[in-house]
């Protein structure tokens, strides 16, 4: 299942990146919205885009 997740600023919500997210589901995973998020926020620290508490994932929903 993949999504589209933008990860912005907390402060004046400013864009910072824009990941597609590709979560594999089984029959015991079902990914949900908070599951793509959390995803696109630890992204962000390994990419280095800002500090785990500045910044907010969002998945977009269409």
């Amino acid at each position: 299942m993949k999504r589209v997740v933008d990860v912005f600023k907390n402060h004046g919500r400013e864009l910072v990146w824009t990941y597609v997210i590709h979560l594999q589901n089984s029959d015991e995973f079902h990914p949900g919205q908070l599951d793509f998020e959390t995803e696109a926020l630890r992204l962000s620290q390994l990419d280095k885009r800002g500090l785990v508490n500045e910044l907010s994932a969002k998945v977009r929903l269409n």
